[in-house]
């Protein structure tokens, strides 16, 4: 068996996570992968959307969102990290290093994904995630900019006014739009964010 010191990584792990989502979920074109996206943020003095973070995040129709623990991590945090996720996330997954295979499967509702990793970055499917409803309209608006907040809510007739903080937009937002609104909404902008990137990147390279 290796030992500790070569076990892998969270950054490890994710490399083979995105390989196997790849595959499993027939990524195309215009899916998005991404690395590492704040959300759910529950401090009322902070703009940015940090308080937890999904290590991979699939947007596809949908949103989908994947948490790693890798053999050196704990399931300490993963219960109050797990009910943020389905605050936000269509459809939710744990990707948990063997060691600590058997709590999660205790702790983790049937409704969530498993996935089982070895040291030798070998990916295995041990429970298949089901879509959930318990989606949050105030925390999935959380994954707008303050700018693109705006732009939803004179897209549907709201009025914001300039001093309004980004929670309280999101508030209103949340009072006065279907969640699937915003929903729509949220993955047009990851999008769009995305191309921007690229386009970017290519006038930098060029």
């Amino acid at each position: 068996m290796i030992n500790s010191e070569k076990a892998l990584s969270p950054i490890d792990i994710r490399l083979a996570l995105r390989s196997w989502v790849e595959e499993r979920f027939k990524i195309n074109q215009n899916d998005l992968l991404i690395d590492e996206l704040g959300f759910s943020n529950k401090d009322p003095n902070s703009t940015v959307d940090s308080s937890f973070r999904a290590d991979l995040t699939l947007a596809n129709g949908r949103l989908v969102g994947f948490e790693i623990k890798s053999e050196k991590d704990s399931l300490k945090r993963w219960t109050s990290q797990m009910n943020a996720y389905l605050n936000v996330f269509d459809e939710v997954w744990l990707c948990v290093h063997g060691k600590h295979l058997e709590s999660a499967l205790n702790i983790t509702p049937k409704y969530i994904g498993i996935i089982v990793v070895d040291n030798f970055e070998s990916l295995a499917l041990v429970r298949v995630a089901k879509n959930q409803s318990l989606n949050n309209a105030y925390d999935l608006s959380g994954l707008l900019w303050r700018e693109e907040l705006n732009d939803l809510a004179k897209m549907h007739g709201i009025q914001v006014k300039s001093r309004t903080t980004k929670n309280e937009v999101r508030e209103i937002l949340a009072e006065n739009l279907d969640i699937e609104i915003i929903r729509t909404f949220v993955l047009k902008q990851l999008k769009i964010r995305k191309s921007y990137q690229v386009s970017s990147a290519s006038l930098t390279v060029s």
